[in-house]
């Protein structure tokens, strides 16, 4: 339905600068971090590195951004037009490349975990958007609980992530407090579930709309 996927577009864009807004506040910039940038610091505590699995917390706060990008490629299936939905997946694509992992990975830095589980996220990233492309078949029924699915795991997996970052913080002693940008980021996650999988029609949808 395309009242439904842009509704659902609009909270991915909500979703985006919710994840930049701020996770952890504290009087220093420096320990003011959005979601990316809890992720990086996590992932030079050697406890994350040493961790089973390696680098969890920073999986787990990166995991949101693919979620995000998959979740628009799989809303822009119920646009109308295919010029708005290629532009739409080339949204979702452009998401994924905050993910891509500098260029050192390639001229020396190879066994560089942090680089390495970009590379691997940057990968899955554009293969679930390649792969919302054909899914244009399926049910609208079963595209809205695919979305569902993808918001809740990406919220899911944000508010675990940032519940190990805050035991790395206590351990050093840093007294932050929690930002908006994660209460904002799993309230729009709710509301974005909810949307996708209200059994009626949106206000002003007509049934056709698909």
């Amino acid at each position: 339905m395309a009242k439904r996927a842009g509704w659902i577009i609009a909270c991915v864009a909500a979703g985006v600068v919710f994840y930049l807004l701020p996770w952890t506040d504290h009087v220093t910039a420096g320990f003011t971090m959005n979601g990316f940038d809890l992720a990086e610091w996590s992932s030079l505590h050697p406890a994350v590195r040493s961790s089973s699995p390696a680098m969890l917390t920073s999986f787990l706060l990166r995991a949101p951004l693919v979620a995000l990008a998959a979740v628009l490629a799989l809303a822009a299936q119920a646009l109308p037009h295919a010029r708005l939905r290629w532009l739409v997946w080339c949204g979702a694509a452009a998401l994924v490349v905050r993910l891509l992992p500098p260029a050192e990975l390639f001229t020396g830095a190879r066994d560089d975990p942090n680089y390495r589980q970009m590379l691997l996220l940057s990968v899955v990233g554009f293969g679930l958007v390649v792969a919302a492309i054909p899914l244009g078949v399926l049910p609208d029924r079963v595209r809205r609980g695919l979305v569902a699915a993808l918001w809740a795991a990406g919220a899911a997996a944000g508010g675990a992530g940032l519940s190990r970052a805050w035991t790395l913080l206590d351990n050093f002693e840093i007294d932050v407090t929690t930002g908006p940008g994660v209460i904002g980021f799993v309230g729009v996650s709710a509301l974005a579930a909810v949307l996708a999988l209200w059994p009626r029609g949106l206000p002003g949808e007509n049934k056709k709309g698909g």
